[in-house]
């Protein structure tokens, strides 16, 4: 499915809305640029290189596994190149479109799929991580160099967000909502391409079965203005403000300690 933009603006057609709506996500084919994808991913690369040599002295952490699979998060807050990436305005329009006028970043990792990496990540909706209110906010997901189904792109199960949130259990591989046979279908993206998807989707990914290539992701997640945990009644501070009244609000970069 591909998306009508000109510039850096993006404008979403009744049949994505409705794609979106019934299926859950739409994919977005050379949001952008083979040029930006590299300066992003040589930002990224510096900070997972860091990540993974740590990791490899704890050989696991969570759902970080030293050598198969790693995630980086926060990193709008370790570079201002980056965070004025996220705030670019194909992303608000993108999330304006779909969540309304005002947008704030919920939050930012990168997950890089080692060369051989042998486990799936299970089935799972963001939710499960994280209990949020409202709880419909928008996964970006982003290829900074091509994914595929042999290097272990994400699959979804289309239309599961309309069940609403279901229980998960935890495993040593994460929280898992799906042990059923459904394979669901697999979303593969090339470089600089994006699905974005509602966050009650059911997602997974698949072993990387390449010999030499890291699959590179940019999971980049945006709430309304004003989202909270409702356990703790603690707004999220993990990102700047990116749109208000359905514009551009981003004024320059935010560090974590004067994200408000």
């Amino acid at each position: 499915m591909n998306n009508a933009h000109t510039g850096h603006q993006v404008h979403l057609t009744s049949e994505q809305m409705k794609h979106y709506q019934e299926q859950g996500y739409i994919i977005f084919e050379n949001l952008f640029s083979g040029e930006e994808m590299d300066r992003i991913c040589g930002i990224i690369d510096g900070f997972d290189e860091a990540s993974e040599k740590a990791l490899r002295a704890k050989g696991k952490e969570f759902i970080s596994r030293s050598g198969q699979i790693n995630f980086t998060a926060n990193l709008n807050f370790l570079s201002a190149e980056l965070q004025q990436f996220i705030a670019d305005q194909r992303f608000v329009d993108i999330t304006t479109t779909i969540l309304g006028p005002d947008i704030k970043l919920y939050w930012d990792q990168s997950v890089y799929k080692r060369p051989e990496a042998s486990k799936d990540f299970p089935w799972h909706q963001d939710n499960g991580y994280v209990p949020t209110e409202p709880i419909h906010y928008v996964t970006c997901w982003l290829a900074l160099e091509d994914a595929t189904v042999d290097n272990g792109c994400i699959w979804v199960q289309p239309g599961t967000h309309l069940d609403g949130f279901v229980e998960h259990v935890k495993t040593d591989l994460g929280w898992v909502c799906y042990f059923g046979e459904d394979k669901g279908i697999p979303v593969e993206l090339k470089k600089g391409s994006l699905v974005a998807f509602h966050s009650l989707l059911f997602h997974r990914s698949t072993p990387n079965l390449s010999k030499t290539h890291t699959r590179k992701g940019y999971v980049v997640q945006y709430s309304v203005d004003g989202s909270f945990n409702p356990n703790t009644g603690q707004l999220f501070k993990n990102g700047p403000l990116i749109a208000k009244d359905g514009k551009s609000a981003y004024e320059g970069f935010v560090t974590r300690e004067n994200c408000s």
